[in-house]
Parts: structure tokens; C-alpha cells; sequence
């Protein structure tokens, strides 16, 4: 397993361009690469960013989920046309960039609100076609304030659209108090990436080596099932400037799962 860094660790400090020349610095051979507007959902922009990997390989996307991911799913038929041509259009500068997988959040779960995801089947199914056509696996991630908050929901998802793949996100799962452990054998087989932040006794996001999950009973797991993607360290912005420590961290990381 490769430890790898997000350019989204950067966002509203440097463009993505910046953000993803500037992760060079810390020797990882991956990453995932946060799409931060509308106006980067193009082929010309992400040729930009092909000049920048200096020899780190994106294996991911990821949008900002407000952009158009619910609209993927709305009720309207001209938002739902509005959604389908902006995610054409961020899958097109994907597969441009060479990615293989797409960090799909869906829509919010507000108000506690629970709908069966049965409802976006067709949706769903229509939107996984459009990322494998491009050689792109739509993966649904683990969010505590989306629609996919729970292992129960990760299991619902994978009756519903069997092209899904699944992305592990530690500190959403700990922000539900449940056990991450829990997503992954929901998930099986189907887990293609994983996100990791740790948090401290408080609660409070730390980097990986500074908090209280146990990352060795993870990396343990994940060889156990064969587990074949990348660890991705998803620091939230102001773990970000020490670097030194943030260079610890994926020391630590390494060291468990490499």
C-alpha cells in the first residue's frame, strides 16, 4: 500500500496547480487531486496539472460536493441534465489527468432524513456508466453528513449499484463513533481508496501519530483482504504548517502500511 497525499490539504491557501507542484516536496509517489472550481473541469486545465506531477501518479479526484453531485440526483429533470453536463465535463479533465477512481460524496442527509437509496438507483447507475466510459470507477465515500453516514448505508449502496466503488474515510467514520473497521467489511471488496486523519482524545483532527485510532489493526485488515489501493493522509489546512510534523506523519504511515 502507497501513502499519498491530497491536493485539498491546500484548498483557499494555493490554487490546485500550486498545491499539487508543491506536494512534490514530501516524496509521495500518489495522490488525489481536489478539483476546486467549475472552471477547472476542463481537458485544458488538467494538462496543466500533468506538468506539474513531477512523477506522482493521480490516482484519484475529488469536486467540491456542492458543485453538482446532488444534482446528479434531483428531481428536476433540467437539474439533473445541469449536473450531467457538469460532471461530464470533470470526469473529461479526469481522464485527461489519468485518474482511476472518483471521490463521490452525494447528497446531504439533512435533518437526520434517511432516504433509501433505491430512490437514486437509476441515477446512480447512469452516472457509474459515465465515469467507466472514461476508465474512471465511481467510488461513494463515507461522509457523517451525507447520505452514505453509516455501514448500513454503505451496504444499501452496494445492493443498489453494483459498478459502485467505495472509498474509507477514518475520521468520517469516527465522527459517527463507529468502528472504521466496520466500512471496510461493509464495503469488501469493492474498497478502492482510503482517506486517513486522526483525532486526539478531545476530538479534535490531528495528524496520524498524534491521536488515539489504531492504524496498525487497520493495515492488518486491509492485507488481510488483499486490500490492493492507496492510503491517502487527508490533513485538514492548519495541520498543514508544521511540516515537519506532517513529514512525521507519513513516516508513520509508511511504516504501518508500506
Amino acid at each position: 500500500m502507497r501513502i499519498g497525499l491530497t491536493t485539498g490539504m491546500y484548498y483557499s491557501v494555493m490554487e490546485t496547480e500550486e498545491a499539487l507542484s508543491y506536494i512534490g516536496r514530501f516524496g509521495v509517489p500518489c495522490c488525489e487531486v481536489f478539483f476546486e472550481t467549475f472552471s477547472e473541469y476542463s481537458t485544458a486545465f488538467a494538462r496543466e496539472l500533468v506538468s506539474r506531477l513531477n512523477g506522482i501518479e493521480p490516482v484519484s479526484m475529488h469536486t467540491r460536493t456542492q458543485h453538482f453531485e446532488t444534482d446528479l440526483l434531483g428531481s428536476s429533470k433540467r437539474q439533473r441534465a445541469d449536473g450531467i453536463d457538469n460532471f461530464a465535463r470533470a470526469l473529461d479533465a479526469g481522464a485527461e489527468l489519468g485518474v482511476k477512481l472518483y471521490v463521490y460524496h452525494g447528497p446531504m442527509q439533512i435533518r437526520g432524513e434517511r432516504k433509501p437509496i433505491e430512490k437514486w438507483r437509476g441515477a446512480l447507475e447512469y452516472a457509474a456508466e459515465m465515469a467507466a466510459k472514461r476508465g474512471i470507477q465511481l467510488c461513494w465515500e463515507n461522509v457523517s453528513w451525507c447520505a452514505l453516514s453509516d455501514p448500513e448505508r454503505v451496504e444499501e449502496a452496494a445492493e443498489v449499484c453494483p459498478r459502485l466503488g467505495f472509498v474509507m474515510d477514518v475520521k468520517q467514520a469516527m465522527q459517527t463513533r463507529r468502528d472504521p473497521l466496520e466500512y471496510v467489511k461493509a464495503m469488501g471488496k469493492r474498497l478502492r481508496h482510503v482517506h486517513v486523519l486522526d483525532k486526539d482524545e478531545q476530538g479534535r483532527p490531528v495528524l496520524p501519530g498524534r491521536g488515539v485510532y489504531d492504524f496498525r489493526r487497520l493495515a492488518d485488515t486491509l492485507r488481510e483482504m488483499d486490500y490492493g489501493g492507496d492510503v491517502i493522509l487527508e490533513p485538514y489546512n492548519e495541520l498543514t504548517r508544521d511540516e515537519d510534523a506532517l513529514r512525521s506523519s507519513l513516516d508513520y504511515l509508511r511504516d504501518i502500511f508500506e
